[in-house]
């Protein structure tokens, strides 16, 4: 009888152990029609940790309705031009007949000499009305609105997908320029590498020359941020190099970006700053699996799908970079580019330091507690980055003092000198342009350093 009981308690923890292995991961994966395929221009709901198809969100097949993101009027129908093939001529060129030491006879009538070149040209017409003309590489979930964003390789344009239609229907915003790719093989130029948080979206091109941000709501906004800087003290890794391309993003809960290349290597991006760090190389790894397409799992756990290799999905640690095989039966589809919704954390979180770790409420009252009689305000808050806000003050001692914007962690982002000279003034103070979303403490510090107000401003 009780070994009975122990097989039925060893059995039930056996089943609650792979229910917590087998908890359902899932993300949209660029994929071809068939396992093994290159051409990218399907889209697949995927269990990954099974690896099986849960929905096919988009098939090449389709014949979707396409309209204008700003509109809501069809598309219409253009050609685009992009690189091409070579192609073979023949061309005719015209010589002399030579006499016999070497030289061309004189008054003899040239004669015509055929001969066959290919010829490159560097442009040539396609069709840009297909969804996923060119393939695609980068795409990002809107988990806000429920729906696909993705840009093709050879066009500069984002293009999206309403997942909750009856209907496939696909939005382009026309005529409004995503990068500045010039063809399918412009290689540096393509945008590769995309992903969303909160509605606002980022994009990054192979070079890094373009970071692209872009917001979900009805005022869409498309921003060209300009080209992400390597750190300075480190000259040996660049994320401009072209042993950088390729790969995906993924965003943590500080608002950071961490590009994931097709090479393995990690680099984490400061966006306020653009400016890259790098991280390490994946390791665990099997030969030849390319990092093409990543997404969250939970926590610091990343999964990582391959361009060219169908053998199986594998996680790696944000930490320690460290990968392992998630299994599986059978193969899985190889993908250009992971999309889901989830947001890394930062960093392990360290319990000798929770002060860090404090929501910015509990760090003002915290710190208010502290402080002289002062107080000041801020509006409008929420306030949008880069935008005005007023900081009023009242019963503040005349001064110069340092106004200085923080960032959650408590690192200073921007610093301001002001002077005071009365108990009541407005200050006005320009937040920092490309400021992500979240929020931040304003803090007010005399001339002696001694600290006299500090208040939570959120950006949106």
């Amino acid at each position: 009888m009780k070994s009975k009981i122990l097989l039925s308690v060893l059995t039930i923890a056996s089943l609650q152990l792979n229910a917590q292995r087998h908890q359902q991961t899932t993300a949209y994966a660029l994929t071809a029609s068939e396992k093994g395929n290159s051409s990218w221009n399907e889209v697949r709901l995927i269990d990954l940790n099974t690896g099986q198809e849960l929905k096919r969100v988009f098939s090449s097949a389709d014949n979707p309705e396409i309209l204008n993101a700003r509109t809501g009027k069809p598309v219409v129908k253009k050609d685009q031009t992009i690189a091409a093939e070579p192609e073979t001529k023949r061309i005719v060129i015209y010589r002399n007949p030579i006499q016999s030491d070497g030289t061309p006879a004189q008054g003899a009538q040239s004669r015509p000499i055929y001969m066959e070149r290919k010829v490159y040209h560097r442009y040539a017409p396609v069709k840009m009305d297909k969804p996923f003309s060119t393939n695609s590489a980068a795409c990002a979930y809107d988990k806000k609105h429920d729906r696909l964003y993705f840009t093709p390789m050879g066009i500069n344009q984002l293009r999206y997908i309403d997942l909750k239609a009856k209907t496939p229907t696909v939005y382009y915003f026309e005529d409004e320029p995503f990068g500045v790719v010039s063809g399918q093989w412009d290689v540096k130029n393509q945008v590769t590498r995309m992903v969303i948080v909160d509605g606002i979206g980022y994009a990054l091109s192979n070079n890094a020359a373009h970071l692209l941000r872009f917001t979900t709501n009805k005022r869409a906004e498309i921003t060209d941020l300009g080209a992400i800087a390597d750190d300075e003290a480190d000259d040996t890794h660049s994320i401009s190099s072209s042993m950088s391309h390729g790969g995906d993003m993924i965003a943590d809960e500080k608002g950071d970006l961490y590009v994931i290349t097709a090479n393995r290597a990690v680099f984490k991006i400061d966006v306020r700053a653009l400016k890259a760090t790098y991280k390490g190389a994946i390791t665990g790894l099997p030969r030849g699996f390319s990092t093409n397409g990543a997404t969250v799992e939970k926590g610091t756990s990343i999964i990582v799908s391959s361009a060219n290799s169908t053998e199986g999905y594998y996680r790696f640690d944000l930490v320690t970079l460290q990968a392992e095989k998630i299994n599986n039966d059978g193969t899985v589809f190889n993908a250009s580019d992971l999309a889901g919704s989830a947001l890394a954390t930062a960093e392990k979180k360290d319990n000798k330091a929770p002060e860090q770790l404090s929501i910015p409420v509990i760090a003002e009252e915290r710190i208010t507690n502290k402080l002289q009689r002062t107080a000041f305000s801020v509006y409008p808050n929420p306030a949008r980055s880069g935008s005005d806000v007023r900081v009023s003050f009242s019963n503040q001692a005349a001064g110069r003092y340092t106004l200085q914007l923080l960032d959650i962690g408590g690192q200073l982002i921007d610093s301001r000198q002001i002077s005071i000279a009365g108990k009541m003034q407005v200050q006005n103070y320009s937040l920092p342009k490309n400021l992500a979303r979240g929020t931040y403490l304003l803090k007010v510090v005399g001339e002696t350093q001694s600290q006299t107000g500090i208040s939570s401003i959120i950006v949106q």
